[in-house]
């Protein structure tokens, strides 16, 4: 098709709009409140993945290593774990450093462990490993318990099952409401955009008898369907930008003590708010295109 044509048909899809103010309005507003509300639960969503990965790379293993292994031996070990997948990091502590860190734990009454020296240290050597997801926990204990130098892998296997029950219901129940909300938006657009198809349903039957294709006739439809999508996703993204930023704001400013709010630590604005208006624009124009050639279709079978 010509420029030109592409031009007559997107204008009339946007007068459209304007044409029928009241029916749009409301169109745009019922698909700006489903917007927000996805957006809301977006931004829950990734600030509790966020959460989630942050404790899921915090999970430990101590490697408690038997007496007398020489220094070779434990060289050895590191190079192992260099080579090992899983990994996010790892460090040796000596018997000499952890009766030390021993020492500053018990602070103020560390005299108690005075009767402690290199010679009577009852601490082993040792490995911590950090791990990059609780999904290696179980397999990397099972080779650590098979070397010979290892004489204790401990672990807590019960946090680490429940992190990962946690982290697989957040992401599926997430993206469960994610597709419902995008439903409840195609719903709302495919019902304005019926209405208004069935008020001009005499007209685009004259417009087929004369010789105007399909497409012809669907796309200022389809013009109106994604103005209403970008419209609505424009003000839910807004709205969403504004009651993110507020709650940011005043996390930040609450009291650390006795403010159950302060233990939050939410993402910044800035990296969420992108993907999220991004996620509107494309949800609120496919979502247009979708409800408008579904509800035009009836009328195009002349």
């Amino acid at each position: 098709m010509k420029i030109r044509t592409w031009r007559l048909m997107a204008g009339q899809g946007f007068r459209n709009v304007f044409r029928n103010r009241i029916m749009s309005l409301a169109s745009i507003s019922a698909i700006a409140a489903a917007l927000f509300v996805l957006g809301l639960v977006l931004a829950m969503v990734l600030n509790f993945n966020n959460i989630i990965s942050g404790l899921e790379s915090k999970v430990e293993i101590t490697v408690f290593l038997k007496d007398n292994v020489q220094s070779h031996e434990i060289e050895a070990m590191s190079r192992q774990l260099n080579d090992w997948e899983g990994i996010k990091e790892w460090k040796f502590v000596s018997r000499d450093e952890a009766l030390e860190n021993w020492r500053e734990e018990w602070g103020e009454q560390k005299y108690l462990l005075d009767g402690y020296t290199a010679e009577n240290n009852p601490l082993p050597d040792s490995f911590h490993i950090t791990v990059e997801n609780p999904d290696y926990v179980t397999e990397m204990v099972e080779k650590l318990r098979k070397l010979t130098k290892v004489e204790v892998v401990q672990y807590s296997k019960d946090v680490v099952d429940t992190i990962t029950r946690i982290a697989n219901a957040t992401r599926i129940l997430g993206l469960a409401v994610v597709v419902i909300l995008i439903i409840m938006a195609m719903i709302i657009i495919h019902n304005t955009i019926r209405i208004s198809v069935y008020s001009r349903r005499r007209e685009i039957n004259i417009m087929k008898y004369i010789g105007a294709t399909d497409w012809y006739i669907r796309w200022p439809f389809i013009m109106e369907g994604i103005s209403l999508g970008i419209m609505g996703a424009v003000i839910a993204g807004s709205l969403t930008a504004g009651i993110y930023y507020l709650l940011v704001q005043q996390l930040a400013e609450s009291p650390m003590e006795g403010n159950i709010l302060s233990l939050l630590q939410l993402l910044p604005l800035e990296s969420i708010i992108y993907q999220i208006v991004g996620l509107f624009l494309l949800v609120g124009s496919v979502v247009g295109v979708i409800a408008s050639v579904l509800s035009i279709r009836k009328h195009l079978r002349v």
